[in-house]
């Protein structure tokens, strides 16, 4: 069994594993399946996908889905240890901003400790994901984790059940493609949004946040 190496392989992947963390999103599923089979991508199990009732029982997709991807022989199902290479090259349909704050916040697991809120085009990201920011010193120190270069993933919350860094939080892929950053927001494996930001104004923001100690 691989990961996806091709764009239509890539979408078919991400689709599916989105759908497997959130039943709900089965027509993107058959959507991607119908734009894999135009692709080129042959396989009889993606050929019924393809066609399939969105009404299906979440077992009857299972199985389904399980079959077209063990006859294209890709990993299945889904794993946030086993992420497909980042897709380089993606088209650019909406540049977004960046914006970070530091403040002190109490959560069930802490109380008054400094926390990185994440503010994408004005929206609160981080209580979007429901989880708390993280501690700036972990996100900024020894090196600014949020510098853009080779594709990595970097923990952006903590986790609301056992407040420990990792255990359960929320995870960004953070990748420079030629003149962008892009983020990819993950959830055991899938992409769940995407992020495009213009590298020079993103990295003057992470810098700014992470020499910005006033909360110490």
């Amino acid at each position: 069994m691989r990961l996806p190496a091709t764009p239509a392989e890539h979408d078919l992947y991400e689709a599916g594993a989105l759908w497997w963390n959130r039943p709900r999103d089965l027509p993107a599923v058959v959507d991607a399946a119908c734009a894999a089979l135009v692709a080129g991508l042959d396989s009889d199990a993606l050929a019924e996908l393809a066609g399939v009732s969105t009404a299906e029982s979440v077992i009857t997709m299972r199985e389904l889905v399980g079959r077209v991807f063990d006859e294209l022989n890709l990993v299945w199902p889904p794993s946030g240890e086993k992420l497909p290479e980042f897709r380089y090259g993606r088209a650019v349909e909406r540049v977004s901003t960046l914006r970070l704050t530091v403040s002190r916040a109490d959560t069930e697991w802490v109380a008054g400790e400094p926390r990185v809120t994440i503010f994408v085009d004005d929206e609160n990201w981080t209580a979007r994901a429901g989880r708390a920011g993280i501690h700036p010193d972990d996100l900024f120190r020894p090196r600014n984790l949020l510098s853009p270069g080779a594709p990595a993933v970097v923990s952006v919350s903590d986790s609301n059940e056992c407040g420990v860094l990792g255990c359960g939080g929320v995870s960004v892929r953070i990748a420079r493609d030629g003149a962008h950053v892009v983020w990819e927001w993950l959830d055991n494996g899938a992409v769940t949004a995407r992020h495009v930001f213009d590298a020079m104004p993103y990295t003057l923001e992470i810098g700014r946040t992470a020499a910005d100690r006033s909360w110490a």
